[in-house]
């Protein structure tokens, strides 16, 4: 199967993975100390419905030992080590590794998440047992009630990559014994903030530099200073406007040995830029043209080595003249198209374009022409199964002497696959962050989070000024509605009268389940008779709107309100939460259906 292969249809993954989802109550969950399938906490069973789902491997690891629930692409990966696996923990499974998976569990269940790229795991693969590497993450999963319940591991296998990684790895070191060999071409590198400079031994010979001194990093300024000085002004010139621009750095001079001898030579290099946008990094190379310019030059381009270093990359490597026709693509574009270098025209690779890029992709490829400027884009291309998948192409201008374009060099690499990953990670963080922030059964925030939010609107720099208030609200008698009509309805009773409360406040409020019936509403910007009319509001929005059910019964519910306002600042939040709650009290002991507010 080629690594360009289409993904597998997402309707019929899901329909798969619902039943196999409905396959999990059969296991004894029991035995591992948890509850059986159909009793699992909510919050848990919605995430166990995403993990079954996803075609990527991903699993639950509940409790402290991490009984598994997995989904079938992970236990696709352990079936041979281990046989099966959901109800099962995971320092069972594989005790090679169970000290990691210990660790891993004892941090993430103390609400850390944590990343782990290319860790190795041995795996049994037709009675084999291999090496495979793989990129992990794990993710704290809480319950209604804020607590971690469980860990969800993601893999990622990325054996391929860290194979090609190896591949190329061993093609720069052929490349670099090339180098070494022909005595006239060699690299370097310069750090731009630190002046450091680096070099391999051909370069430092070039420069009559001690060869040990450049592979650890010399000041640039000692390279400079081996320049013929008629040339040093016009070299520093052209390095200054470089890294000030960000502009690729050519220049063509002359050098003096310790012994006198002239070396002319030819060096140019590319821009590096740094997280804050200017340039961090130069790299080089430097070609030595003494007497025999022309031919080194020929050399360069000779298509013969360019090939062989082309060949050896995952991506597709291209060229093209000045006027942007394309004269070369490497073997991986007929792996990735199905089409042969001999049908190719110049039209050829404007009609694999999606036509909903092809756009942006004409304007972004004139603009780099018409200006010389790099060229990097993300777009889909047609794949030979006629699937459009995400390429990233970038490419460079190559100048000759004068600064003049002679033609642009690119690649076009297949992100398909990570922009997959990446839009499927976007949605379970989305969904993640919403069943850790949003109690299920009322839409209000759960304690944590809302204890949380109020604690950075108190912050120091926070948007919130002035005074604020809050108000805990408690149901009046809701365990004779639980008692009287069945838990079902309490819980409709509680949704209920959260919608009420959040239709009661301002858009700027927000609204916490602190437990059971009990409810907390934040109110930022709010003086205290604010405070008040909003609580009054509450109270009476709830009073005079009675909870209907399906048979036609009405629920008359009420609220008591304790309330305190203060100065930003003037109290910690759980000072403030206290005396709030005294105020419920005292309103509750004062007959309920009421607001109170502390010290009144």
């Amino acid at each position: 199967m080629s690594e360009f292969d289409a993904a597998p249809d997402s309707t019929s993954t899901i329909r798969a993975g619902e039943l196999w989802l409905g396959r999990q109550a059969s296991v004894d969950w029991r035995s591992s100390g948890l509850p059986d399938f159909d009793d699992w906490d909510q919050a848990i069973a919605v995430v166990a419905r995403l993990v079954s789902c996803s075609s990527a491997p991903m699993a639950l690891m509940m409790g402290p030992r991490g009984v598994l629930f997995a989904n079938e692409a992970a236990q696709n990966l352990f079936a041979e080590n281990a046989g099966p696996v959901n109800g099962r923990s995971v320092l069972d499974l594989l005790p090679d590794i169970a000290p990691f998976y210990a660790a891993v569990l004892e941090q993430a269940r103390r609400g850390t998440s944590l990343s782990f790229q290319k860790r190795p795991i041995r795996l049994a693969r037709r009675g084999q047992e291999r090496t495979h590497w793989f990129n992990l993450d794990f993710t704290p999963v809480c319950d209604r009630d804020g607590g971690v319940a469980a860990v969800l591991g993601t893999a990622s296998n990325v054996t391929t990559l860290v194979g090609r990684i190896r591949e190329l790895s061993e093609s720069e070191q052929r490349l670099q014994l090339a180098l070494e060999g022909s005595g006239m071409v060699g690299i370097w590198t310069l750090d731009v903030p630190t002046r450091t400079s680096t070099a391999d031994a051909q370069v430092a010979r070039m420069y009559g530099l001690p060869v040990e001194a450049c592979a650890e990093g010399v000041d640039v300024g000692r390279f400079l200073g081996a320049i013929h000085p008629d040339d040093q002004g016009r070299v520093r010139a052209a390095l200054a406007e470089a890294i000030a621009s960000g502009v690729p750095y050519r220049s063509r001079y002359r050098l003096l040995d310790d012994s006198g001898e002239l070396r002319w030579v030819i060096t140019s290099a590319k821009p590096v830029l740094a997280e804050d946008g200017t340039v961090g990094r130069l790299l080089g190379v430097v070609v030595e043209v003494t007497g025999q310019m022309e031919t080194a030059s020929a050399l360069a381009e000779s298509r013969f080595q360019f090939q062989t270093l082309t060949e050896a990359l995952p991506q597709i490597v291209w060229s093209c003249d000045a006027e942007g026709r394309h004269d070369y693509f490497s073997a991986r574009w007929s792996e990735f198209t199905g089409i042969e270098p001999a049908d190719i025209v110049e039209e050829t690779w404007k009609e694999l374009v999606d036509p909903d890029h092809w756009e942006v992709v004409s304007a972004v490829w004139s603009n780099a022409l018409e200006t010389g400027e790099s060229y990097d884009i993300d777009y889909r291309f047609r794949h030979s199964s006629g699937e459009y998948r995400w390429l990233r192409v970038m490419a460079l201008p190559i100048r000759d002497e004068d600064g003049t374009i002679t033609r642009w060099f690119g690649t076009s690499t297949d992100v398909h696959d990570a922009y997959l990953l990446a839009e499927e990670r976007e949605a379970l963080a989305q969904e993640f962050e919403r069943i850790a922030t949003e109690d299920q059964l009322t839409g209000a925030l759960t304690r944590r989070a809302f204890l949380e939010r109020a604690n950075r609107s108190l912050a120091p720099g926070a948007r919130t000024k002035g005074s604020f208030g809050l108000l805990m609200l408690d149901i009046d008698h809701f365990k004779s509605i639980n008692d009287g009509y069945g838990h079902p309805v309490g819980d409709k009773v509680l949704a209920a009268i959260a919608g009420r409360i959040g239709k009661a406040v301002r858009n700027q409020d927000f609204i916490g389940r602190l437990g059971g019936e009990e409810f907390a509403v934040f109110l930022p910007h709010c003086a205290r008779a604010q405070a008040s009319r909003i609580a009054e509001r509450i109270r009476r929005t709830v009073e005079e709107h009675p909870v209907a059910l399906e048979d036609g019964r009405r629920i008359p519910i009420t609220l008591s309100i304790g309330a305190t306002c203060a100065p930003l600042g003037a109290a910690p939040l759980e000072d403030l939460m206290s005396a709030a709650d005294r105020a419920l009290y005292e309103a509750k002991a004062g007959g309920r259906n009421r607001t109170l507010f502390s010290g009144a």
